[in-house]
């Protein structure tokens, strides 16, 4: 294949803003065309280069590595130029240049200078198109003396290498502006090239590509779609088309470009920074000699280990580890986290299949003896495995980015740089996006986004059957949108289009663990780009291709729980000094009891709902190994499966245990006969059919992978294994059907008991110190005021005290006292700042404050502002120095006077009649706090405790309500299982809404002041009446009380739930479930009533109201009689029963 023209100006859909392309399609649509070379040149960056480059080579075709950069003239004037890489170096300083493009990026807009592009020529081989603004804006100037310096500079710092590249869209020839460049051009000697500036791969997607370009420019398709910078030209063309614009000999001069480009990338090398090492030893060596040590230290603490399986395990690890030339790996993980310890930042026991390994586990890497539990280093590591190693180190959150600054500072800032990542348009978003382009309205898009299953990574050709194949699965499809698609032509438009861009990147951003380090400096390898999120710099390359060119990935998590564990265990040290993590038992009754009753908020991988109804209460955990299970068993394919529900009936003794071979009985054992766990059918393998622990991970691979033809393969070679063994075909074929059916839901043990350990740890601490751990939680999620409801409820749970905040005894953080109570943190409410916090706090060492004016004069209220003080006087915090009505309505003044008084201070200044400083401050302070005080009701502040909170805190809402509601009216822990419609007031705690299929569903969680209930809301009422539907809104739900079949399936744990019919706002609910109203009057207020609170007993009066039955008593004779006013009625509203308290006394009411 020999072409007359190559593409070397083409743009992928990794140029974010423009192009469409996918980075193999380019390269086959090369050769298609019989063009044995094709350039990438993506808008200021690299994102697609390794894929470009990978998928070219694999298919026979020389990839040209380039750039389109964007160049800054002058303040008002832009333009672009495209340079090529000649060599390996050149690409290198084409990192650099893109990594200073986007540094600039910070500034405004990704750009370079043209001192930049002049000052890095070597190497590098530019065209300069004669599309490009500054050219153009010359040449429509006819200012050909500045054009011709232009050249000349250019020519000065590339000489041969520098060529103008000529854009024609006019098949009548080139137009006015480029023929008297390439004048210029040809005066000066300078070759042309012909370009195209391909933006798209065929004509008719011009449409999909200004698509695309309204999306990220967050404008109208309508708007984009005659844009004059892009033309329907710009595709993909053949030499024929091509000639139709340009010259041949212009189009010839783009192969005499790519004979200077030779760009290769090496592969299947790997590259780590050094490490070093005492002189005279090798890394190998010193690996060895330090593991080996630290065993023998370890078999001595543990005298009861069989010291040879010990000893033959770390030879066999060490061996592959040299072999496969991976010393240095571990070496670095191992510094990196010995640096974290050693500076007191909590370090996770291990994540992912890392943990199965015994030099790890001696290094301090992990914390589990991989011996102990069962785990195997050839999950991580073997023989036939190609890929790297890959330690997953969870760090405490708030001391990962220390150790991400250690490791450049060790390894050098020009060393080290987190990965990036590239977002792309996925099925649902890229139909709500394209609908906004195409000014239909969000809920259209919305609607057709709804239909698409839940299914994570789900293409939008599967949901439609693009394909239109009869056989396919009907899982991931939507038959409703198909419909849509045949029946509406505005939907089809959407979807149409939808399915064009999905894949496309939208966005660039940085990965949430991913670290490189480079040997040397990492424009050797990678250049970088700018996360405007983060503010820092990340790599253009993401976490696949920087593998592909040899960078190894350290994963550095900041694990949340940490945080809490950390935290909660310095809060035990001050009470109990002797307290240490590491000697707890892993064997603790009373911690499995709590896990078996579901009290498991807070605790890692264990609180959510499903994990507590599917998997704990059933299983009821007695031992380490259970919660192991629990974390492995807990996701969809073991629970749909039935593999969940096997384990927990084996377990429990409902059904029986079955091993379908007795060599299987030492393997899965532990699980009840069932392949929980990878490293069960890696076992498996190795025992029945004698394959290597090697083999055996790549069977398991093969297994979750579910390809046909590979496991007819592997199905010969594991039968061939087993007939050699002694076993019969026909068991042999059992058993592998067997492993397959549950293989493919098989978790990685490693990382389970890793994450096992994290979560046994926080429900020790919950068992044993629940005020410090709820505490740590609480204080954890304290900038999530959303988050914090369920753990304050938890403490009524785990009989736990906590108090309301308090301005001489709360911190900005939760704290628990001398009384083992938690004192509620400052900084969790809302609009209340941590620094602000803190400064109350140092202020109150002096002393505690004594009152609002005490408060005023100590504290720079300005500081904080009106909107955190407002907030904590609404949640009480001032309760204990005056009352909460004088400290909402105090506020302004108080600011206002610690306003005076803090910049007289700042000022040290004195008056005109020469008052000293100190008098002054104290005349401020004595002319005290003018206010207007203001009387709030109960509901009143209750609700301002919401808007303080996010939550109702010290009492439940209906729990006011419930004397202005009929009496009759059941609380819900007084509910029962009954046909009858009931009426239920309820605060709405939270919603959550599930998609099956085409089907949804809408489940609320309420309660009142007696209990919690689940609520299924049928989606037409839903859709019908959403905005009553919020949470934390107080409403009279109407329904029947059903079993909850969810919760039977616990045994003991048989529940109930509602099944609403409707939902009806509380004021008018008051009038549809009462009739009447009896108000209590006894004879000796009588007369008081006459004089004069006639009048406002008759301003109640409403006609449309409730009959009123007054029921005189006479408290002396103990009798009573009740009159009906005929021509008296009340209307049932908030105003109403404030003024029946006020007139006739607190509750002297009922509802019937």
């Amino acid at each position: 294949m020999m072409g007359k023209f190559v593409h070397l100006q083409v743009k992928s859909h990794f140029s974010i803003s423009s192009g469409l392309p996918r980075t193999n399609q380019i390269v086959d649509k090369a050769i298609e065309h019989e063009m044995d070379s094709v350039a990438l040149t993506d808008k200021n960056s690299f994102f697609g280069l390794v894929k470009f480059y990978k998928y070219a080579i694999s298919k026979g075709v020389k990839p040209i590595c380039g750039v389109d950069f964007d160049i800054k003239i002058n303040e008002n004037l832009y333009s672009n130029i495209v340079l090529l890489a000649k060599n390996k170096s050149g690409l290198e300083s084409l990192f650099k240049l893109s990594t200073k493009a986007f540094t600039e990026s910070a500034k405004g807009k990704i750009c370079l200078s043209e001192k930049n592009i002049l000052e890095n020529a070597n190497d590098l081989i530019c065209i300069m198109p004669t599309a490009c603004d500054h050219l153009k804006f010359l040449a429509g100037k006819e200012n050909y003396n500045e054009l011709a310096h232009k050249f000349e500079n250019y020519l000065l710092n590339f000489k041969d290498n520098f060529f103008v590249g000529a854009s024609n869209y006019n098949s009548n020839g080139y137009n006015h502006s480029t023929e008297n460049i390439c004048n210029q051009a040809f005066k000066k000697g300078i070759p042309v090239v012909g370009l195209n500036n391909v933006l798209f791969l065929s004509q008719e997607d011009h449409l999909a590509h200004q698509a695309k370009v309204a999306i990220n420019n967050a404008t109208l398709l309508k708007d984009e779609i005659n844009n004059p910078n892009v033309s329907t030209e710009q595709f993909f063309k053949t030499f024929e088309e091509m000639k139709t614009m340009h010259s041949e000999d212009i189009l010839s001069n783009t192969k005499e470009v790519v004979k200077s480009c030779n760009v290769f990338l090496e592969e299947g090398e790997y590259y780590l920074p050094s490490y070093e090492i005492e002189e005279g030893k090798s890394l190998e060596e010193y690996l060895e000699d330090i593991s080996k040590r630290k065993l023998e230290e370890f078999l001595e603490k543990n005298p009861k280990l069989d010291k040879d399986i010990y000893r033959d395990r770390l030879e066999k690890e060490l061996k592959i580890i040299i072999d496969k030339g991976y010393p240095g790996y571990f070496l670095i993980v191992m510094d990196i986290v010995s640096w974290a310890k050693d500076k007191e930042i909590p370090v996770g026991p291990g994540r992912g299949s890392g943990a199965g390994s015994l030099v790890a586990y001696l290094l301090s890497i992990t914390a589990l003896d991989p011996l102990v539990h069962g785990l195997l280093f050839e999950r991580f590591l073997n023989p036939e495995r190609m890929s790297l190693p890959d330690f997953d180190i969870d760090f405490c959150i708030e001391g990962r980015d220390k150790v991400i600054e250690y490791v450049q500072k060790k390894y050098g800032e020009n060393s080290v740089a987190q990965i990036g990542t590239t977002g792309t348009m996925a099925a649902r978003g890229v139909i709500r996006d394209v609908t906004r382009i195409l000014g239909k309205p969000y809920g259209f898009g919305d609607m057709m986004a709804n239909m698409i299953p839940l299914t994570p990574g789900i293409k939008l050709g599967e949901v439609m059957n693009i394909a239109g194949d009869p056989n396919a699965s009907i899982v991931n499809q939507s038959i409703e949108l198909q419909k849509l698609r045949k029946t509406n032509e505005e939907a089809a438009e959407v979807l149409d289009l939808s399915l064009k861009l999905e894949g496309c990147a939208r966005s660039i951003g940085k990965h949430a663990a991913g670290v490189v380090i480079a040997p040397n400096d990492i424009h050797e390898f990678t250049p970088l780009h700018f996360d405007a999120e983060t503010n820092s710099m990340a790599t253009q390359l993401d976490m696949y291709d920087v593998e592909d060119i040899g960078l190894v990935k350290f994963d550095f998590l900041g694990l949340r729980t940490l945080t809490v564990i950390n935290n909660a265990v310095k809060s035990i040290e001050r009470i109990d000094p002797n307290f240490k993590l590491k000697e707890i038992p892993y064997d603790d009754p009373k911690v499995f009891k709590l896990l078996s009753l579901g009290n498991t908020k807070g605790l890692f991988q264990l609180e959510s709902r499903g994990m507590v109804q599917d998997v704990l209460k059933k299983m009821k955990p007695e031992n380490f190994a259970d919660i192991v299970a629990a974390v492995a068993l807990f996701r969809p394919g073991p629970l749909e499966s039935g593999m969940a529900s096997d384990y927990i009936n084996r377990k429990n003794g409902r059904e029986s245990i079955i091993y379908q071979h007795p060599s299987l009985k030492k393997i899965t054992n532990e699980t009840y006969g069932v392949f929980v766990y990878q490293e069960q059918v890696m076992e498996a393998a190795q025992i029945l059919a004698s394959y290597s622990l090697g083999d055996a991970d790549n069977l398991r691979r093969a297994m979750g992978k579910k390809k046909a033809d590979v496991m007819e393969a592997e199905k010969s070679i594991f039968v061939e294994g087993c007939k050699n063994n002694s076993i019969s075909k026909q068991k042999a074929e059992e058993i592998f059907d067997n492993i397959e059916k549950f293989a493919g839901y098989g978790f990685n043990k490693s990382h389970s008991a890793a994450y096992a350990l994290i979560a046994y740890q926080t429900a020790y601490l919950k068992t044993h110190f629940p005020s410090h751990f709820i505490a740590a939680v609480l204080s954890s999620e304290q900038d999530k005021t959303d988050k914090l409801e369920p753990h304050v409820k938890d403490c009524e749970l785990m009989k736990v005290d906590i108090l309301a905040p308090d301005i001489n005894t709360s911190f900005s953080s939760f704290v628990v006292n001398e009384k083992n109570e938690i004192e509620y943190g400052l900084g969790a409410l809302k609009g209340v700042g941590r620094k602000f916090a803190d400064e109350i706090c140092e202020e109150r060492i002096r002393g505690p404050f004594k009152n609002m004016m005490d408060f005023a004069s100590r504290v720079d209220l300005r500081k904080g502002g009106i909107r955190s003080l407002k907030s904590m006087a609404k949640a009480g915090t001032f309760d204990n120095i005056c009352k909460r009505d004088e400290a909402i309505s105090s506020i302004q003044a108080c600011l206002e006077l610690s306003a005076q008084k803090f910049k007289s201070k700042e000022s040290g200044i004195v008056d005109m009649f020469d008052s000293p400083k100190e008098e002054l401050e104290q005349d401020i302070m004595n002319s005290g706090l003018d206010f207007n005080l203001q009387v709030f009701s109960e509901p009143e502040k209750l609700k301002m405790e919401l808007e303080s909170f996010g939550f109702y805190y010290s009492k439940h809402p209906v729990s006011l309500l419930r004397k202005s509601l009929s009496s009759r009216l059941s609380p819900v822990k007084k509910l029962n299982i009954s046909n009858n419609e009931k009426f239920i007031p309820v605060l709405i705690n939270n919603k959550r809404i599930v998609k099956k299929g085409s089907n949804i569903y809408v489940f609320l969680e309420v309660s009142d002041e007696t209990g919690v209930i689940d609520v299924s809301v049928p989606i037409e009422l839903h859709d019908m009446k959403k905005p009553l539907f919020k949470e934390n809104s107080v409403v009279m739900l109407k329904g029947t009380v059903i079993t909850d079949d969810y919760r039977k399936q616990n045994l003991e744990d048989a529940g109930m739930k509602i099944r609403a019919t409707d939902i009806i706002p509380i004021d008018i609910a008051r009038n549809l479930v009462t009739s009447k109203i009896k108000i209590d009057v006894p004879r000796s207020k009588l007369k008081q009533l006459g004089n004069g609170k006639f009048e406002e007993i008759k301003s109640l009066h409403d006609p449309d109201g409730l009959e009123v039955t007054l029921n005189l008593l006479d408290e002396d004779l103990n009798l009573s009689s009740e009159i009906v006013v005929d021509s008296f009625k009340i209307s049932l509203e908030d105003s109403t029963f404030e003024k029946i308290n006020e007139i006739f006394g607190e509750d002297n009411y009922t509802l019937f």
